[in-house]
């Protein structure tokens, strides 16, 4: 059996990776958590794993639910998608976060005897708060509105519902 050593890097202006050993018989689901747990984070959120090229293009999607994609996390092996040492991989976790993981094989090696994978190798860095992404939802939708004085304006200009008929 085939054990892939991956460095998996968090897109972030830190330098933050984790280096994991894990099967590459495994599934990608599989991938999904022990890369969550390397993180210290928690499942829960929509994510899709991509097939990637040396500039980091993304190729065919697997997803969790497979829906219009390539595939789906839980049927696709690991080797399927990173099959030696120059493939590569993105992980994007939280579609409305986009919180992007870059995945590459960083050697392939037989399975060690009485090892448990997948096992967390190396740290490098400490990860962002899952939720530090948060202000960055509300970029740009107007938080500079006072909804109270806007609403008191309309109030004023509007005194009744009346001509709302008109408008629809």
């Amino acid at each position: 059996m085939t054990v892939l050593r991956l460095k998996i890097t968090l897109d972030t202006k830190e330098d933050v990776y984790r280096e994991i050993e894990i099967s590459g018989d495994s599934s990608l689901l599989h991938l999904h958590h022990a890369l969550l747990d390397a993180f210290g984070w928690d499942s829960g959120e929509m994510a899709s794993f991509f097939e990637s090229d040396s500039n980091w293009d993304k190729g065919r999607e697997f997803s969790l639910m497979d829906e219009g994609g390539d595939g789906d996390m839980s049927l696709t092996k690991i080797s399927d998608i990173l099959k030696d040492t120059s493939s590569k991989a993105i992980y994007v976790y939280d579609f409305l976060r986009m919180w992007c993981f870059y995945v590459e094989p960083v050697s392939m090696n037989e399975k060690e005897a009485g090892v448990e994978y997948p096992r967390l190798c190396l740290e490098e860095g400490i990860p962002p708060p899952f939720s530090s992404k948060d202000g960055d939802l509300m970029d740009g939708m107007g938080q500079d509105i006072d909804l109270d004085e806007d609403a008191g304006s309309w109030n004023e200009d509007h005194d009744s519902l009346d001509g709302l008929d008109e408008l629809m």
